[in-house]
């Protein structure tokens, strides 16, 4: 396997021996620079995507930008019922409870769903209101690292019992959407459009769009992000955040005759002409450089299609191993969004995320060995518990007994012996 880095045409190679620098030669430089900024600009990346032995072997897809969802809520519907925004958990229960009793949409029907979801795994969300996590990074169910350094799982810490009691709590008293397991990903869809959703945690920008889209059939809609309640230990948390790095992008296998020339190719994304080639498409076609800002043509901003759609098109926005730009979203990002964002921006509530880890082949052994079967049982108990059969308060202890008896602790070492190479002084 071909280690990835830039080959010895660097500055400092040259600069060692007082050599001129060629012009082709100092092209290849300011590319190959370009990415080593974008590294030390960006501490953490490259340990992120290195292997057990130090080397990496693939330039990954950069996400860009730091917020992905944040909690929703119907404004006029609080509005109808004289209703505050809730700012912690009891008061994020009450209204709930209201969106489900008092008939906030009005047709003398109690068919309001307080809260729903496209994803079911969004629901567990509603575990950050009692402290608890549902996720370390923005891939569902995924490990987390604790204030003290230490890797484990969401799903088998005391925090995460007490949350998932509430929300089964919160299903059984109808305040989520009953079909959330089943519904999928058209339930945002549905549920507005019909007057149905009161509330959800989702995308800042697809799900402020509902409001210019049903400004027409549902008179005063106004779906609205805002602040995370604070939990039952009066810390308002975003859990969710953009990850900023993706297993997608380049690699190159051992058969590739020519390594050099595939990493020049790779170090061109990372330069301003490959990055806005990568982000925004052809220059003059679908955008244009307007005071030192690259912006899209009103043609691509108006379009009946998602940016997202004229950009794949046209060879951008494709998850390969280049840097995006967040200035491509947020040029279509609602008004409503981006105040959202901005105010979120006004206060520290994202978490730190879990960038992963790079196991040597011992302890990959362990982990395959015991961590699909532990994850599966995680995920059918904790549904279990939700819909209603059993009680985790009361089946807490044998549950945890049997993570043990599964291999949990096991994989925890790993899991730490790894991020400790990985990411430690």
């Amino acid at each position: 396997m071909t280690r990835l880095t830039t080959r010895p045409e660097s500055s400092a190679d040259f600069t060692k021996t007082g050599s001129p620098v060629p012009k082709a030669c100092a092209a290849r430089i300011c590319i190959a620079l370009a990415k080593a900024r974008f590294w030390e600009e960006h501490p953490g990346l490259k340990e992120a995507i290195s292997a057990y032995d130090g080397n990496y072997y693939y330039i990954p897809y950069l996400p860009d930008g730091k917020y992905g969802g944040a909690w929703y809520i119907r404004q006029d519907w609080l509005d109808a019922l004289g209703l505050e925004q809730p700012q912690n958990v009891d008061e994020y229960y009450a209204v709930l409870k209201a969106f489900r009793e008092q008939d906030p949409n009005g047709n003398g029907l109690k068919d309001e769903i307080p809260y729903f979801a496209r994803q079911w795994e969004e629901v567990l969300r509603l575990l950050n209101l009692w402290d608890a996590r549902s996720s370390g990074s923005d891939t569902y169910h995924d490990f987390y690292v604790t204030d003290d350094g230490k890797v484990v799982h969401p799903y088998a810490q005391e925090a995460y019992r007490d949350g998932l009691a509430n929300i089964a709590q919160g299903y059984a008293e109808g305040l989520i959407d009953p079909e959330i397991f089943t519904r999928g990903s058209s339930s945002r869809d549905y549920l507005l459009s019909e007057n149905l959703g009161g509330a959800t945690h989702d995308w800042f920008a697809s799900t402020s769009g509902y409001n210019a889209a049903l400004v027409d059939k549902i008179s005063g809609f106004n779906f609205i992000p805002f602040l995370p309640p604070a939990s039952a230990g009066a810390v308002r948390m975003e859990e969710h955040r953009r990850i900023p790095i993706k297993p997608d992008g380049w690699a190159i296998s051992y058969t590739n005759n020519n390594p050099v020339e595939t990493i020049k190719y790779s170090d061109f994304w990372f330069t301003p002409e490959g990055s806005n080639l990568a982000n925004f498409g052809v220059e003059g076609k679908t955008w244009d450089m307007v005071n030192g800002e690259p912006i899209y043509k009103a043609e691509v901003l108006t379009s009946d299609q998602a940016v997202n759609s004229p950009m794949y098109l046209e060879g951008a926005q494709i998850y390969r191993g280049y840097p995006q730009d967040y200035r491509y979203e947020w040029q279509w990002t609602s008004e409503a969004a981006r105040q959202g964002i901005e105010l979120h921006d006004q206060h520290d509530l994202l978490l730190d995320q879990f960038l992963g880890v790079a196991f040597n082949r011992d302890e990959q052994s362990v982990y395959d060995k015991y961590w699909p079967s532990i994850r599966t049982y995680m995920l059918e108990r904790q549904q279990a518990w939700v819909l209603g059969s059993g009680d985790i308060q009361a089946d807490w202890d044998a549950y945890v007994a049997t993570l043990d008896k599964m291999g949990y602790a096991q994989v925890i070492e790993v899991m730490n012996s790894a991020y400790q190479r990985q990411y430690g002084d």
